[in-house]
Protein backbone atom coordinates (compact mmCIF):
# COMPACT_ATOMS: atom_id res chain seq x y z
CA UNK A 1 0.00 0.00 0.00
CA UNK A 2 1.58 2.90 -0.59
CA UNK A 3 1.77 5.76 1.57
CA UNK A 4 0.39 8.97 0.40
CA UNK A 5 -1.60 12.44 1.73
CA UNK A 6 -3.94 13.90 -0.80
CA UNK A 7 -5.75 17.55 -0.21
CA UNK A 8 -7.85 19.75 -2.48
CA UNK A 9 -7.53 23.59 -1.23
CA UNK A 10 -10.01 25.93 -0.55
CA UNK A 11 -10.46 27.66 -3.85
CA UNK A 12 -11.05 23.85 -5.78
CA UNK A 13 -8.53 24.70 -8.47
CA UNK A 14 -5.50 22.83 -6.84
CA UNK A 15 -4.53 19.15 -5.48
CA UNK A 16 -1.86 18.65 -3.73
CA UNK A 17 -0.46 15.12 -2.78
CA UNK A 18 2.93 14.10 -0.78
CA UNK A 19 4.17 11.10 -2.55
CA UNK A 20 6.59 8.75 -0.84
CA UNK A 21 9.65 8.98 -3.77
CA UNK A 22 12.26 10.97 -4.31
CA UNK A 23 11.17 13.82 -6.43
CA UNK A 24 13.64 12.35 -9.55
CA UNK A 25 11.30 9.61 -9.88
CA UNK A 26 7.71 12.09 -9.72
CA UNK A 27 9.28 14.47 -11.82
CA UNK A 28 10.24 11.52 -14.80
CA UNK A 29 6.17 10.68 -13.79
CA UNK A 30 4.83 13.50 -14.55
CA UNK A 31 6.74 13.68 -18.29
CA UNK A 32 5.44 10.01 -19.14
CA UNK A 33 2.13 10.72 -17.77
CA UNK A 34 1.65 14.20 -19.82
CA UNK A 35 3.04 12.41 -23.00
CA UNK A 36 0.71 9.23 -22.69
CA UNK A 37 -2.13 12.17 -22.80
CA UNK A 38 -0.52 14.26 -25.35
CA UNK A 39 -0.78 16.85 -23.41
CA UNK A 40 1.37 19.97 -25.04
CA UNK A 41 4.03 21.03 -22.14
CA UNK A 42 6.72 23.55 -21.48
CA UNK A 43 8.94 23.70 -18.58
CA UNK A 44 8.90 27.16 -16.60
CA UNK A 45 11.57 26.24 -13.94
CA UNK A 46 13.39 23.43 -12.21
CA UNK A 47 10.31 22.52 -10.27
CA UNK A 48 7.25 23.44 -12.58
CA UNK A 49 5.30 22.20 -15.67
CA UNK A 50 2.79 24.29 -17.54
CA UNK A 51 0.41 21.60 -19.28
CA UNK A 52 -2.54 21.91 -21.84
CA UNK A 53 -4.91 18.74 -21.85
CA UNK A 54 -7.82 16.72 -21.73
CA UNK A 55 -9.10 15.62 -19.05
CA UNK A 56 -12.57 13.95 -19.23
CA UNK A 57 -13.13 15.59 -22.82
CA UNK A 58 -12.13 18.97 -21.88
CA UNK A 59 -9.19 21.15 -22.65
CA UNK A 60 -7.92 22.88 -20.11
CA UNK A 61 -4.51 24.65 -19.07
CA UNK A 62 -2.46 23.35 -15.53
CA UNK A 63 0.22 24.23 -13.59
CA UNK A 64 2.15 20.61 -12.24
CA UNK A 65 4.79 21.46 -9.57
CA UNK A 66 7.16 18.59 -7.93
CA UNK A 67 8.94 19.93 -4.69
CA UNK A 68 10.90 17.49 -1.78
CA UNK A 69 9.83 17.99 1.69
CA UNK A 70 10.58 16.39 4.56
CA UNK A 71 8.01 13.74 4.82
CA UNK A 72 8.33 13.13 0.52
CA UNK A 73 8.03 14.69 -3.00
CA UNK A 74 5.30 16.96 -2.83
CA UNK A 75 2.95 16.92 -6.22
CA UNK A 76 0.74 20.31 -6.67
CA UNK A 77 -1.37 20.26 -9.80
CA UNK A 78 -3.52 23.47 -10.21
CA UNK A 79 -6.11 24.41 -13.12
CA UNK A 80 -4.72 27.53 -14.55
CA UNK A 81 -7.27 27.77 -17.11
CA UNK A 82 -10.81 25.81 -17.26
CA UNK A 83 -12.31 24.11 -20.29
CA UNK A 84 -15.33 27.28 -20.64
CA UNK A 85 -18.41 26.33 -18.24
CA UNK A 86 -16.37 23.87 -16.87
CA UNK A 87 -17.60 23.56 -12.76
CA UNK A 88 -15.50 24.12 -9.28
CA UNK A 89 -16.51 20.00 -8.96
CA UNK A 90 -15.45 19.30 -12.60
CA UNK A 91 -12.01 21.25 -11.95
CA UNK A 92 -11.31 19.64 -8.63
CA UNK A 93 -12.10 16.38 -10.54
CA UNK A 94 -9.64 16.89 -13.46
CA UNK A 95 -6.86 18.17 -11.10
CA UNK A 96 -7.41 14.91 -8.91
CA UNK A 97 -7.11 12.70 -11.54
CA UNK A 98 -3.90 14.04 -13.10
CA UNK A 99 -2.58 13.66 -9.95
CA UNK A 100 -3.91 9.90 -9.34
CA UNK A 101 -2.57 9.39 -12.96
CA UNK A 102 0.88 10.61 -11.54
CA UNK A 103 0.88 8.72 -8.12
CA UNK A 104 -0.74 5.49 -10.35
CA UNK A 105 2.52 5.29 -12.53
CA UNK A 106 4.82 6.06 -9.83
CA UNK A 107 3.06 2.60 -8.02
CA UNK A 108 3.27 0.90 -11.08
CA UNK A 109 6.84 1.67 -12.12
CA UNK A 110 8.13 1.42 -8.44
CA UNK A 111 6.32 -1.02 -7.01
CA UNK A 112 4.41 -3.78 -8.43
CA UNK A 113 6.54 -3.77 -11.46
CA UNK A 114 9.42 -4.84 -9.16
CA UNK A 115 7.00 -7.36 -7.40
CA UNK A 116 6.56 -8.72 -10.70
CA UNK A 117 10.50 -9.38 -11.24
Amino acid sequence: MVNRQLSALQDSKTTRIILPYKRQYVIFAVYEVLDKNGAEYEKTDASTILAEMSVYGNLSRFSVSVNEQETGTELTVAMIHPCEGLSDTGIRRATTAIADSISQHLENELVINKLKA
